[in-house]
């Protein structure tokens, strides 16, 4: 399994994304699902900002380095996706269907 993903706060401090949970995974489904194509940069940016300020556990999106968002989204969001994955392929059924 990868380390979990940091994220440097503009105060220097650097947090640990707790481990994943069924929360932050429908989270990144439900968000990524979502049609963005007529989203302003500025309202992008705010709803990035909002979910990693929720994955972290930061209490607001203020110490969220701007230059660090859409990264730190990805990463986040990859990590909590590939997790989810590794252990469905480890379910006794997994790939089953694909077999018929």
């Amino acid at each position: 399994m990868k380390e979990l993903p940091k994220l440097k706060l503009i105060t220097g401090e650097e947090v640990t994304l707790p481990k994943p949970t069924m929360k932050m995974w429908l989270q990144v489904a439900e968000y990524d699902q979502i049609d963005k194509d007529d989203w302003t940069l500025s309202h992008l940016m705010k709803e990035h900002a909002e979910i990693i300020a929720a994955m972290y556990g930061l209490e607001s999106t203020d110490v969220i380095d701007p230059a660090e968002v859409l990264t730190a989204y990805v990463t986040a969001a990859s990590y909590i996706i590939d997790v989810a994955t590794e252990k469905l392929k480890k379910l006794p059924n997994a790939g089953a269907e694909d077999r018929e």
